[in-house]
């Protein structure tokens, strides 16, 4: 009897002891993600819509109030909307649709130049501005989307990313992005620097650099050319543009705006008649060449097209507009041009263009270009190219299936000039540059 009673208390102390953990269990799968003890380093500070933190393999609603720690995965849904302050002060807002990975966050104020910053934004789009982490260790802060890593110089910007192309705004500061492949891991921290990278800074008023999986590298262009898929939120866009630093604001990129040429030469080509004027972003003109002025002198009056970093295509807008207008196909003579040939190790040799022919058919919305290179490095070299035009902006394109180079330009509103970028893969090099052309 007294052994019967022993194991009856063995059993119901079993029992007690399985049903206490049990409840345990269900009590700790219960816990919102913002109530679990985690290391903070950020809030949330407004939630719109639906949204939810992936937390140790648990998917939570996101709330205002809510911390977030290193290793969430953010997702907004259609309606959702989230801002997070961060411990350094640096501010992210996620937009809807989007999915952001904090794959690292230290920061420490006694050592703010020991700080770790990764982002990864796997899909949609987000605004970020930097804190101090980013400010004292811009080294080790990273931005990676599935095809590109974004490097930062004290900066406020928007990226939107998918598997198949990025593009940043940048509203303050600058950036470097570069294509992810074996010279730039996603890996790393901080700014890569390959002969594939482009910088983006506020200065360049208007832009979006763009990446894509069909384009062999990142692209400038005005950010009232996104079409479709490739526009950015409204709402950022008008941000961007509010937010814009004006001309001639400090050049936070360290990149030199100011002209070297006399004051009579800029003055007679700016109180010239001409409807395009190629700009430069940089002090001094690449291998002698003499098709540009400076960046701040040539958007005086003018809007930019699209640029590569070096090469900035503005144009008149104040000029009669008879694009959708004109019809046939109008043939272009050769005014100006400067080419160079990069090699491996990002050493530009200055390349001739000796003659070149342009075609744009206006009635069917096309282009042919033909031009003859020769550069010391590969002799000379022929490139041809043929794509489409959108009448209504004037802006034209090479399409890869019919061109044996990339070709992207602009004709002037009132049809009087063009004016092209070129870029043609050579052996381990590249020939790039830009011509403009008249009637």
């Amino acid at each position: 009897m007294k052994t019967q009673t022993l194991r009856s208390s063995f059993t119901f102390n079993r029992l007690s002891f399985l049903l206490l953990c049990i409840t345990l269990m269900t009590y700790a799968l219960s816990v919102p993600a913002h109530a679990v003890e985690v290391p903070s380093i950020g809030k949330v500070t407004l939630s719109i819509g639906s949204s939810e933190v992936q937390r140790s393999g648990r998917n939570e609603t996101l709330a205002k109030g809510a911390d977030i720690a290193a290793g969430d995965i953010i997702r907004t849904t259609a309606s959702g909307h989230v801002h997070i302050r961060f411990i350094d002060g640096a501010l992210v807002s996620v937009r809807p649709g989007s999915t952001l990975h904090v794959q690292e966050y230290r920061y420490s104020p006694e050592k703010p130049e020991d700080s770790l910053v990764k982002f990864y934004l796997e899909n949609g789009t987000v605004r970020e501005i930097s804190g101090h982490a980013a400010q004292s260790a811009r080294d080790k802060f990273r931005l990676n989307t599935p095809l590109v890593a974004i490097g930062v110089r004290g900066t406020d910007f928007v990226t939107q990313a998918n598997a198949h192309g990025a593009i940043v705004l940048v509203n303050q500061g600058a950036i470097v992005l570069t294509p992810l492949d074996g010279a730039c891991s996603a890996a790393g921290f901080g700014v890569c620097q390959t002969d594939r990278s482009r910088e983006l800074s506020s200065q360049m008023n208007g832009m979006a650099l763009v990446y894509r999986t069909t384009s062999p590298e990142p692209v400038l262009q005005p950010i009232k050319s996104l079409k479709g898929t490739d526009q950015i939120t409204p709402l950022l866009m008008q941000e961007h543009l509010s937010n814009a630093n004006p001309a001639g604001s400090s050049n936070t990129s360290g990149s030199a705006v100011a002209d070297s040429r006399s004051p009579e030469s800029v003055l007679n080509v700016l109180a010239s008649k001409n409807s395009l004027i190629w700009g430069r972003w940089a002090r001094d003109p690449r291998l002698d060449e003499t098709l540009t002025v400076a960046f701040a002198q040539a958007m005086s009056g003018r809007q930019v097209t699209m640029g590569d970093g070096y090469y900035f295509l503005f144009r008149d807008e104040n000029v009669p507009n008879i694009l959708e207008r004109t019809s046939g196909t109008v043939n272009f003579n050769l005014q100006n041009s400067s080419a160079a040939y990069r090699n491996t190790g990002n050493d530009h040799t200055p390349a001739s263009v000796t003659s070149g022919k342009l075609g744009i058919d206006f009635t069917h919305h096309t282009f042919q270009t033909q031009l003859a290179l020769n550069t010391t490095e590969v002799g000379a070299q022929t490139l041809t190219a043929s794509g489409t035009l959108d009448a209504k902006t004037g802006l034209f394109m090479a399409n890869p299936e019919t061109s044996d180079a990339h070709v992207a330009g602009a004709v002037a509103l009132d049809i009087k000039q063009a004016g092209y970028l070129f870029r043609k893969p050579i052996g381990n090099g590249v020939l790039t540059g830009a011509t403009l052309w008249g009637r």
